[in-house]
């Protein structure tokens, strides 16, 4: 990529991520006083949309759409479904996305795409994004639960294949938990 090229996108990327703030401030966290199903609804929807738009030549990101997301990875059900969706031939697009993700999020919002990534790239076998993607986490939010769990993981040596099998087990669940009524 050339020296311009990259100039270009990171412009691209300070725009959008001031664009994204200016959406979260007119968003709200879940009330979970109230059924937190319609929200949680609401991010899966905006996750799939970045999945299957990510990568095309005509994607253009929505920054009302990314700071739902952003806002919605808060909730540990709707960070977990976009954990289960992260699955076989897609790995590596789901590695660049959630990269992506990471390099347009506010710093408040950074733990969960970061750890998202930190947990992808381990899989993948890129142990050394996934340890600066765990950083970047703890940086943003020192007592975020899955990155200090990742930490443990990481250090702990676990296989790989690992975290394809707990996604297998867990995606349904979650699912379940979402959209059950």
């Amino acid at each position: 990529m050339t020296k311009q090229r990259s100039q270009s996108d990171d412009h691209i990327n300070t725009s959008l991520t001031e664009s994204i703030a200016l959406e979260l401030e007119l968003l709200s966290e879940i009330d979970y006083r109230h059924d937190p199903k319609p929200e949680q609804r609401d991010g899966v929807d905006a996750l799939k949309i970045l999945i299957a738009g990510y990568g095309l030549n005509d994607f253009s990101p929505d920054p009302a759409k990314i700071a739902l997301l952003l806002m919605r990875l808060r909730d540990l059900q709707v960070r977990d479904f976009a954990l289960g969706c992260m699955e076989g031939k897609d790995l590596e697009k789901h590695v660049e996305m959630w990269r992506w993700v990471v390099r347009i999020a506010p710093t408040r919002f950074l733990a969960p795409p970061a750890t998202l990534l930190a947990a992808i790239s381990y899989e993948v076998g890129d142990v050394a994004l996934a340890t600066s993607s765990l950083e970047q986490a703890l940086e943003a939010d020192g007592q975020y639960p899955l990155a200090l769990l990742l930490k443990r993981v990481f250090a702990a040596g676990w296989p790989a294949e690992t975290f394809a099998t707990m996604r297998t087990e867990l995606h349904p669940k979650i699912t379940a938990a979402i959209f059950e009524e």
